[in-house]
């Protein structure tokens, strides 16, 4: 199964519809120090642990860099999920909104 790269900016966009889900893979704290509108909080570990989201809806997966992203976007693909990955994660972009 596969999963396909998208772009930050889709992935927010496609974030606001009720069929996706947004899921934040990194480790709690950095979770808390800034995130996408709409995401949830499933550290990659989690989610090897069979801790996956809702089978009926579309995942979008980002971390910081996307290395951690696509390696979940791999995972949830094998478990059969329709999975988008967030291509080169959202760390400069959620700094340039803190300086805002």
């Amino acid at each position: 199964m596969e999963f396909v790269n998208i772009s930050l900016k889709k992935g927010i966009e496609l974030a606001k519809k009720e069929e996706y889900v947004l899921l934040d893979v990194r480790e709690p704290y950095r979770f808390q120090e800034g995130h996408l509108e709409h995401a949830k909080n499933c550290p990659y570990g989690i989610l090897e642990k069979n801790h996956s989201p809702d089978k009926k809806k579309k995942i979008i997966v980002y971390c910081d860099l996307g290395g951690q992203s696509m390696m979940a976007a791999r995972h949830l693909a094998y478990e059969g999920y329709k999975v988008y990955n967030i291509v080169g994660g959202v760390y400069y972009y959620l700094n340039e909104q803190k300086d805002s």
